[in-house]
């Protein structure tokens, strides 16, 4: 199957698997991401989308469907976008009752939500503009520094003589992307609020002329602030309220202009109202929203001791995760425009070097061939260019702790760029090898912190990362639940701690007050048993509560008296405990059974991985043969179809790989009666250690006269974990 079919049949499944191309309001995409947004978030299945080969993730985000799909995220949902245009054209049907749900669900999307999803849907376009202009100044800087081109911007050069005209013509394509960057940002914004993008864009080059001098023409002066009419190079806030104002403003004067007024008169106030508007009021008052926030921007990041860092470090992987990141990442290009080196840059770019880190981890410590490829697949983009979302959603946060290792790794490669000042002077790509091109004289020092950072994150995650949990280690998870639920630690009798517990919460205003009484009422029969003198102050208290009333004095006393209660069954509960305690440490016995187990399992599920990867490349060959056959055969020239014939025919008796996929599925074969034995004894093993603590499960039921199934379901499932996992039994906990 070649690419372009591959790709079909992937946006095929999307369609199936988000309710038809009925259901899908708008799609766009970012950097690795296709961001959907969806009629009825009901109709979309996300568990079948991350199944679907080629998509490394899926989740909700701000009533957004995203959907991580990596470096083909651009050819993907260009193809969507074609699909989606001639099947809606191509279904006419209205569903009421889908609608309904539809408009109820956008109703429901919160202003926070709606903004999220528009800054994304208005940056996400930037993103590939900004790497492409980086890059190419990356270049310029790298060509300079070895000697090979010279910067013609440079005080008294001059043309033949101090650079040539391939130089000059170097820097007019490097300098005009960021002077152009405004215009990229009106045209996404009107387009993605529907407006018309042909005159978004002459009034963006308008407001970016060369015809007014670049240093501005001085206009009023208010003290110290000086409003001065200049072109907007290098800035994206204007531009953004300039297009939300003209977008709105459009769409007003089609609904309301007769069409021949619309026709004349929309590009005319478009360009005439709007230039007015862009170079007298909107673009004074957004430069001094715009100093204002990098102001705040730089001195965040130039807190002492590398804090500012710290926390970039810390939150940028989670902020990816959210789907905001595009907001800080801009706010970092405004400032890199104006000269300013970026360290907030810097420390995002160490964050994903130690994400990418955990990864590969991963990939090392995994006994599985299909873990290990997918962990290696998914940190080759980021290693190249940077994005991490292959990594974040195809490995490190499925798996849980590599993720949180990764996130503490950045963290500290994000603080040593703050201590060391390692600053970027450009935008080359979104970090890893590209993004080294972003640095000129902290070079050395950011491949460092970068591949310090790296190092980091493949150790930490080793460390801690396993693979597999131990029976162990849920049991003992189980039963500090159970201590801390059923009051199996201490000199208190339990019955007495859980009316303390009450009492407690009845300082909490959003507890449900009816429930807490019922509660009281029901504990206070087993506590008066205990101590008769306790009934006169839990009736009052009782009714204290019904009645809204608070006394300090009665409560402190009771609590005192409750704390006094110390029975003979409570001690025996300890015993039970204690007893509890070291029967699921000797579960650590059990581990070496499970281990030998997940071994054999991990060894035949490696062997089907390269059968089926075997049978994929000849399946593949055997294609490629019959296509060519077939090729030659409708040329109808007689030696071509001679040879076409030759080649369908060998397509069907080709051997490739057939030996090797024979010996391997002997090996299977052979493994399967080791498992086999394998599992009868861990069958025995598992219910020889689960007897013993069902045993003193019964024994603290006996003393509290209370059921315990929860807790006996939930050891059962740990103890039996391996072979749940393998559908051997089926999970008892709920």
């Amino acid at each position: 199957m070649g690419k372009i079919e591959k790709q079909e049949v992937l946006v095929q499944n999307i369609f199936d698997k988000v309710g038809g191309p009925e259901n899908v309001k708008d799609v766009y995409h970012c950097a690795t991401r296709m961001r959907l947004t969806l009629h009825n978030q009901d109709a979309a299945n996300i568990n079948d989308l991350k199944t679907i080969s080629n998509i490394k993730g899926a989740l909700w985000s701000n009533g957004e469907l995203q959907l991580i799909i990596g470096p083909e995220v651009s050819q993907i949902t260009a193809l969507f976008k074609n699909n989606l245009k001639s099947e809606v054209q191509n279904n006419n049907k209205n569903n009421t009752d889908f609608n309904v749900k539809a408009q109820i669900q956008e109703n429901n999307v919160s202003i926070w939500r709606k903004f999220i999803k528009s800054v994304s849907a208005i940056f996400g376009p930037l993103i590939p503009f900004l790497i492409g202009v980086g890059l190419i100044m990356a270049l310029q800087q790298l060509l300079i520094r070895s000697g090979v081109a010279s910067d013609p911007a440079a005080d008294g050069s001059q043309l033949g003589i101090d650079y040539n005209i391939f130089d000059y013509v170097l820097n007019v394509i490097a300098s005009t992307g960021f002077k152009m960057m405004g215009v990229v940002a009106m045209w996404s914004t009107v387009r993605y609020l529907g407006g018309k993008t042909p005159i978004a864009i002459a009034l963006a080059l308008i407001m970016v002329s060369p015809i007014i001098p670049e240093a501005g023409i001085d206009l009023i002066k208010l003290g110290s602030w000086e409003i001065v009419i200049k072109p907007f190079y290098s800035t994206i806030l204007v531009f953004i309220a300039m297009g939300v104002i003209i977008a709105y403003a459009q769409k007003s004067m089609e609904r309301y202009f007769h069409p021949v007024a619309n026709f004349l008169l929309n590009p005319f106030l478009t360009l005439f109202v709007g230039g007015l508007l862009a170079f007298f009021i909107m673009g004074p008052i957004m430069g001094v929203v715009e100093n204002a926030l990098l102001t705040a921007f730089d001195w965040f990041m130039n807190m002492p001791i590398g804090l500012g860092t710290l926390i970039v470090g810390l939150t940028w992987q989670p902020l990816v995760v959210l789907g905001v990141h595009n907001i800080l990442f801009f706010a970092a290009v405004a400032s890199l425009k104006e000269g300013t080196p970026s360290l907030f840059l810097a420390a995002a770019f160490a964050a994903a070097w130690a994400q990418m880190g955990a990864t590969i981890a991963v990939g090392i410590k995994s006994r599985k061939i299909i873990d290990r490829s997918a962990a290696f697949a998914a940190a080759l983009p980021g290693l190249i260019s940077g994005p991490t979302e292959s990594c974040i959603y195809g490995v490190n946060l499925p798996k849980g702790i590599p993720f949180l290792t990764g996130v503490l790794a950045g963290g500290i490669g994000g603080w040593l760029i703050g201590i060391f000042n390692v600053s970027l002077d450009n935008l080359a790509g979104l970090g890893g090898i590209v993004g080294f091109l972003a640095y000129t004289d902290d070079l050395v020092a950011a491949i460092l912190i970068d591949l310090a950072s790296f190092g980091l994150g493949i150790l930490v995650t080793y460390l801690f990362w396993k693979e597999e949990k131990t029976e162990k280690s849920l049991a003992l998870k189980t039963t500090l639940k159970l201590a801390k639920q059923e009051f199996l630690i201490g000199q208190i009798d339990f019955s007495a701690r859980n009316t303390i517990k009450l009492i407690k919460k009845s300082n909490n205003k959003k507890v449900d007050k009816e429930e807490l009484i019922k509660e009281l009422e029901k504990n206070k029969v087993q506590v008066i048993k205990l101590n008769k003198s306790l009934e006169p102050l839990i009736i009052n208290f009782i009714l204290n509560l019904r009645n809204d009333v608070k006394n300090s004095k009665l409560t402190k006393d009771l609590l005192n008296m409750l704390k006094e209660v110390k029975t003979e069954r409570q001690i025996e509960l300890n015993k039970i405990y204690l007893e509890l305690k070291n029967n699921v440490k000797l579960l650590k016995e059990l581990n070496q059974v499970t281990k030998k187990h997940y071994k054999l399992t991990v060894k035949k599920t490696n062997l089907e991985y390269t059968i089926n990867r075997f049978l994929e490349l000849r399946e593949e060959k055997n294609a490629s043969l019959f296509n060519k056959g077939q090729k030659l055969l409708n040329t109808n020239i007689s030696f071509k179809t001679e040879k076409g014939n030759l080649l369908i025919l060998e397509s069907e008796k080709n051997n490739y790989k057939l030996e090797k996929i024979e010996t391997l599925k002997n090996q299977v074969s052979e493994l399967n009666k080791i498992i086999s034995d394998s599992q009868k004894n861990l069958e025995i093993e598992t219910n020889k250690y689960y007897v013993d603590i069902e045993k003193n499960l019964n024994q603290i039921e006996k003393v509290k006269e209370k059921k315990l199934k929860e807790f006996k379901n939930q050891y059962f499932d740990d103890i039996h974990y391996l072979e749940i996992k393998e559908n051997l039994i089926k999970a008892k906990a709920i």
